[in-house]
């Protein structure tokens, strides 16, 4: 058995949003349920979401897509969560995700699980080097060895200059895990039973961890406050547009045109400039869309050809 456990127990509070961070969309879809829908992908038929501040706001979310969830009533820090979703489940694999990580992909997720498989490892971290390092936990190691994540407040000045950083997405060896939660102490300024404490009991336990170096940082930055969230959006907006364009849609002005993800776009289409296409918008082979379009929910027959500024499907409420 594989389990996958999706932390999303944050307030959030630089978010300034009444909203629960996880449910802002990125795209067009909550975070949330960008995280949800990739863990599925990469093969979790049922990841179970740790719920905390603004459930009322996640749960419905979560029960419209039929995905498990358990709410984690104090803060007590990632181990705790983590306890929170595994509970007395046995599994071989636990794999851990971050509810305001929206951009990771599936294939990520794998590369991690089958790289601690190889390797044998007790844990696997996904790690990144982001271009400024500052307020995350470093990475040491030996090799592909991890020897600690230490804490930006508790690093060395040899320590800060690390640009290896914890994402804080992490594979475990299921057999193991309950021993290393059994060991995580609230012994930290934070009084807080933090989930990295693992590595450093693994060790203890001469039980190997391993570092696992994600490709694209972007895909793993973190959602803090409203700024990360509109970069991250805009990452996804352009991954999105890249992947119309290498098959082969017209879009002369990829830097100014909104294509949800949810989107479905036939061969040889014309995308004008400053266009969005939003919600469950099929476009037929050999579309013409002017600039300035808006097409949500739509479905335009092949062949169709839309003056600048059309707009289709809109409510009002978008």
């Amino acid at each position: 058995m594989t389990l996958c456990v999706i932390l999303a127990a944050g307030q959030g509070k630089r978010m300034k949003s009444p909203l629960p961070k996880v449910v802002h969309p990125v795209l067009g879809v909550p975070m949330i349920i960008r995280v949800v829908h990739q863990a599925i992908k990469a093969g979790f038929d049922e990841p179970v979401v740790i719920g905390g501040h603004g459930r009322d706001g996640v749960i419905p979310l979560l029960e419209n897509e039929g995905i498990p969830w358990a709410v984690k009533e104090e803060q007590l820090g990632t181990a705790h969560a983590l306890s929170c979703g595994v509970k007395d489940l046995i599994a071989d694999d636990v794999t851990v995700l971050l509810g305001d990580v929206p951009l990771l992909r599936s294939r990520t997720i794998t590369e991690l699980v089958e790289a601690r498989r190889k390797a044998d490892a007790s844990v696997a971290v996904l790690t990144a080097f982001p271009p400024d390092p500052s307020g995350y936990g470093r990475i040491v190691r030996k090799g592909n060895i991890l020897s600690e994540i230490v804490e930006e407040r508790d690093t060395t000045p040899e320590q800060q200059e690390i640009g290896e950083i914890n994402t804080g997405i992490m594979s475990f060896d299921g057999s193991i895990l309950p021993l290393l939660l059994e060991g995580i102490t609230t012994d930290n300024d934070q009084s807080e039973y933090y989930l990295t404490d693992a590595i450093t009991i693994a060790r203890k336990m001469e039980k190997p961890c391993i570092a696992v170096v994600a490709d694209d940082w972007k895909e793993v930055a973190g959602i803090n406050d409203r700024i990360q969230l509109a970069e991250a959006t805009g990452n996804l907006r352009r991954r999105v547009v890249n992947e119309h364009l290498r098959h082969g849609v017209i879009i002369p002005d990829p830097d100014n045109v909104w294509i949800e993800g949810s989107v479905t776009i036939g061969e040889n289409v014309y995308i004008g400039r400053s266009c969005r296409l939003s919600g469950k918008t099929l476009l037929g082979d050999g579309c013409v869309l002017g600039d300035g379009c808006v097409i949500i929910d739509s479905v335009l027959p092949a062949g169709t050809v839309l003056d600048p500024f059309t707009v289709k499907g809109w409510s009002g409420n978008q």
